[in-house]
């Protein structure tokens, strides 16, 4: 079921569309702690009128997110309202007492978090979640046709298969529409919707955000988007207000602000978007050895997955037939659950296939014996997605760094393998004080260049980068891109590169590998794929893409 099929509530709302439903004025946020001084955020002003979207967007750091707690009564324990006025659905919140405020917030404003599975408790079946997000005093006949009308008003067709399951056994983009249902069971005059889409593929991220527009129109919702990605911003809502150092630095109609921003930090963070930076341009080098460097002939793998049904036979991978020469750039694209990251894990040799055949450099990886196969792993690395979960918390930069170099490179000296750290550092910009810092202690983008750092150390040729962006703030997103390219270009560097986001791979990879169901349905040279692709199922991708029609302001109220 479509975004456009989804029928309304029993119940809709008075409210004209245009009316105010949301005023923050002077907004103050701080650290509830007797010798805090600076606020976190400072003199936030603005306003959501039923029927329209607004944004607020900003890097991590700049407040959006605290702001839209501050709003919804949902701030940490360490953290407090410091000053200004909340007003949500007529009523002014300031003064009023911790419960009331709370009882007029739990009736008037529904959340959407960024994860959809950290948002559902995986012990409890989604009926069962539904009706806790009912009303308090909701009769148990009425409670069960309102969980099926929720379902049913969020575009899942099947209403009776996903009440009786368990978060696990929904897709991502099926649990982001249960947690807006459950935001809606209330039926709230405001949704504030913070970065609903970021852990989704980009078509799912187009189905849920057609979804939350559907909803707005149809219920008279003011929803208030947050996020970081100016594409979703550009495309989603009517106003912004851009957030930097907790604090509004630009605000007006979204299509005014991002054809002509007046800040210097909106401008910056309009140039990191991916769709805005020059394609990297590497000039082939002369390879002495015609044989492919990397071969994938005929790969095929399935795995058995558990369900509310039994068991079931998941084929990921179905006859793949890949073939990557030194110092090339290979984008693999598609949505969760269509095999690029099964691919990748085999290559790396972190997957066995249950047929088919992986050749390095002319030689299948099956037989080989010790010596070849360590320097097959010394030459294929892999960087991961997530700088947060992928660096052992309890090593620091440098022992995090030593760790392959002491098992690939056992004829270096201490002193050289301190020398080569530094080296390292210093090759993806990195202090060589961060030596002794421990994970905690950076950045997610100096993070993320750590992991970039521990996938040299062994002198790669072939990198396997698994959505090495997708979790870093658009800035540190260009950043890091720009990293990766200069580092191809420098060591002649051979990229599988995993992503779902187009414009990132248009960004470094001069190639695209399409994937759907675990079979590869396009492949081509990117600018041609992207220009004109044949695949019905590309061409959706690409239709997808936030941000790439131009943004027109809708009409006033």
């Amino acid at each position: 079921m479509t975004a456009q099929t989804v029928r309304p509530l029993v119940t809709t709302r008075p409210t004209p569309t245009g009316d105010p439903v949301l005023r923050v004025r002077d907004l103050a946020v701080g650290l509830d702690e007797p010798d805090a001084r600076e606020p976190i955020v400072a003199g936030v002003s603005f306003e959501v009128r039923a029927g329209r979207s607004v944004g607020l967007v900003g890097e991590s750091g700049s407040g959006k997110t605290l702001t839209a707690l501050a709003v919804a009564g949902l701030l940490p324990s360490a953290v407090r309202v410091d000053g200004g006025r909340v007003e949500v659905a007529g009523r002014d919140l300031t003064g009023l007492d911790p419960r009331a405020a709370r009882a007029h917030l739990s009736a008037t404003v529904g959340v959407v978090f960024q994860n959809p599975t950290a948002s559902l408790n995986p012990r409890m079946r989604i009926a069962a979640q539904l009706r806790e997000a009912l009303p308090a005093g909701t009769s148990r006949r009425e409670a069960r046709a309102r969980v099926a009308e929720l379902v049913r008003a969020v575009g899942i067709p099947d209403v009776h298969k996903t009440l009786g399951a368990f978060p696990h056994e929904l897709s991502g983009g099926l649990n982001q529409r249960v947690v807006i249902a459950m935001a809606l069971a209330r039926e709230p005059a405001v949704l504030i919707a913070d970065e609903p889409t970021t852990a989704l593929d980009v078509s799912v991220q187009a189905q849920v955000l057609d979804l939350v527009d559907e909803l707005r129109e149809r219920l008279h919702l003011g929803v208030l988007l947050v996020s970081h990605d100016i594409g979703v911003i550009a495309d989603r809502t009517d106003d912004v207000h851009v957030m930097s150092a907790g604090r509004i630095v630009e605000s007006g109609p979204t299509g005014e602000v991002l054809r002509d921003p007046a800040h210097e930090y909106t401008r910056t963070l309009l140039a990191a978007t991916p769709s805005r930076l020059e394609p990297v341009r590497v000039a082939p080098r002369e390879d002495p050895t015609p044989v492919p460097q990397l071969r994938v002939e005929g790969l095929r793998r399935a795995f058995t997955v558990r369900g509310g049904t039994g068991r079931a036979r998941h084929v990921a991978l179905d006859g793949v037939d890949l073939t990557v020469a030194r110092g090339q750039a290979i984008g693999l694209v598609g949505e969760s659950g269509s095999g690029k990251t099964t691919l990748a894990r085999i290559v790396v040799g972190l997957e066995r296939p249950d047929s088919g055949v992986v050749s390095y450099q002319g030689t299948p990886l099956t037989g080989h014996d010790r010596a070849q196969r360590r320097r097959w792993r010394q030459e294929v690395q892999y960087i991961f997605q997530d700088p947060y979960s992928s660096l052992d918390p309890r090593l620091t930069v440098a022992q995090t760094l030593r760790e392959p170099l002491e098992i690939a490179r056992r004829d270096l000296s201490r002193r050289a393998v301190a020398a080569r750290v530094d080296s390292l550092l210093d090759e993806v910009e990195l202090p060589r004080s961060f030596r002794d810092r421990h994970p905690a202690e950076l950045s997610g983008g100096q993070r993320q260049r750590v992991g970039i750092a521990r996938a040299l150390a062994t002198e790669p040729s072939l990198i396997i980068a698994d959505e090495p962006v997708s979790a870093l703030d658009l800035s540190v997103q260009a950043r890091i891109l720009q990293l990766l390219g200069r580092l191809r270009r420098e060591r002649n560097l051979t990229y599988l590169f995993i992503s779902h986001d187009l414009a990132v791979v248009r960004y470094l990879c001069e190639d695209l590998v399409v994937l759907r169901g675990g079979q590869i349905v396009e492949q081509g040279r990117t600018a041609e794929v992207l220009a004109r692709p044949t695949s019905p199922y590309t061409r959706a991708l690409v239709e997808a893409i936030p941000g790439r029609s131009h943004h027109t302001d809708r009409d006033a109220p």
